[in-house]
């Protein structure tokens, strides 16, 4: 069994503060744990997974999924299930807060939002990407299989 106690590290992505919970290095890479908090509007660019899959279990607010074939709104208590290879977005449109966790399998995910994402410091507040945020996203997202298809952003 592993037991960190130590304060958990928060990266800033696409506007949501994402906090590790659970690393790959400590599940042998089986999987990585999140818990992600929007305080207003955001939107990740529409991607998908080569290697991995997300599934998100909504603690509070409401987030939107869409995929190809649909968009679903996840409420509270709600969960979903994105299949790696399937291109998808998520987004708060209606700007509330909103919590979450995210769970990555197999993990990867961890180390592409160490690359691609901004190490939250005291007093940094999420907003809507910087041209910087946008640079070092396109940048890390081949490394990590991750493809970013091309209207974001908007």
């Amino acid at each position: 069994m592993s037991h960190s106690p130590e304060p958990k590290p928060e990266f800033i992505l696409a506007g949501v503060v994402m906090k590790r919970l659970v690393a790959g290095s400590e599940t042998g890479g089986s999987f990585c744990l999140f818990e992600n908090r929007s305080e207003g509007p955001s939107k990740t660019p529409i991607h998908l997974h080569d290697g991995d899959d997300e599934t998100i279990y909504m603690i509070e607010g409401e987030l939107q999924a869409q995929t190809p074939t649909e968009t679903t709104t996840i409420k509270a208590g709600e969960t979903v299930f994105l299949k790696r290879g399937i291109a998808h977005q998520l987004s708060n449109p209606s700007g509330k807060p909103n919590r979450y966790i995210l769970l990555c399998t197999p993990s990867g995910f961890d180390e592409f939002l160490e690359a691609a994402g901004k190490l939250k410091q005291p007093g940094d507040v999420p907003g809507p990407p910087t041209p910087e945020d946008i640079a070092r996203l396109k940048e890390a997202a081949p490394k990590f299989g991750i493809t970013l298809l091309p209207d974001w952003p908007a």
